[in-house]
C-alpha cells in the first residue's frame, strides 16, 4: 500500500472542491504521473494549493487503479485521460496547512510541501505515519 499526494485547487473561477465534495465524496481525479502504480484501497492525502493556506485538506481512498477513460475531453492532453477514482473520507480540521507541515522535522525535507506543483505523487512511509499521527485528531467523517 502506497500513500499519495493528489493536488488540487480549493476555489478557482472554474471549480470549488469544498462545494463539489458537499455533493458527493465521490471524484474522478487527474492521474497523469505514477499511473501504473496506484491501487484500490491506497490512500491519498488531498493537498490544496494557491495563495491562501495551501495545505492537506482532505484524506481520501482510492477505489480502483488508474485507469485511461477515452471520453475525458479536458485541453486536448493524452494526459487528462488518466483518471483515478476516488472517495474523500475525511475532511482535515483544522487543515495540515504548508507553513506547519514545513516546520515539522520529518516532514521538513518532503519537497512536495515546499510548494509541490504537479498532480500526483507518492508519500514516503515515514512521511505517511508522521501525517497520519498529525491528522488522527483532526480527521471529521464527511
Amino acid at each position: 500500500m502506497t500513500d499519495w499526494i493528489f493536488q488540487g485547487s480549493g476555489k478557482s473561477k472554474r471549480h470549488d472542491l469544498a462545494a463539489a465534495l458537499a455533493q458527493s465524496p465521490l471524484r474522478s481525479w487527474r492521474t497523469p504521473r505514477y499511473r501504473d502504480r496506484t491501487a484500490a484501497g491506497d490512500p491519498v492525502w488531498v493537498q490544496v494549493v494557491g495563495r491562501d493556506a495551501p495545505g492537506l485538506y482532505y484524506l481520501a481512498t482510492i477505489l480502483r487503479p488508474t485507469y485511461e477513460d477515452p471520453e475525458w475531453q479536458v485541453d486536448d492532453s493524452p494526459y487528462a485521460r488518466w483518471r483515478t477514482d476516488i472517495r474523500v473520507d475525511y475532511r482535515i480540521d483544522p487543515p495540515l496547512l504548508r507553513v506547519e507541515l514545513r516546520a515539522a522535522a520529518e516532514l521538513s525535507s518532503f519537497w512536495p510541501f515546499r510548494g509541490f506543483q504537479g498532480s500526483t505523487m507518492p508519500v514516503p512511509a515515514v512521511v505517511a505515519t508522521a501525517l497520519r499521527e498529525r491528522a488522527e485528531p483532526r480527521l471529521s467523517p464527511l
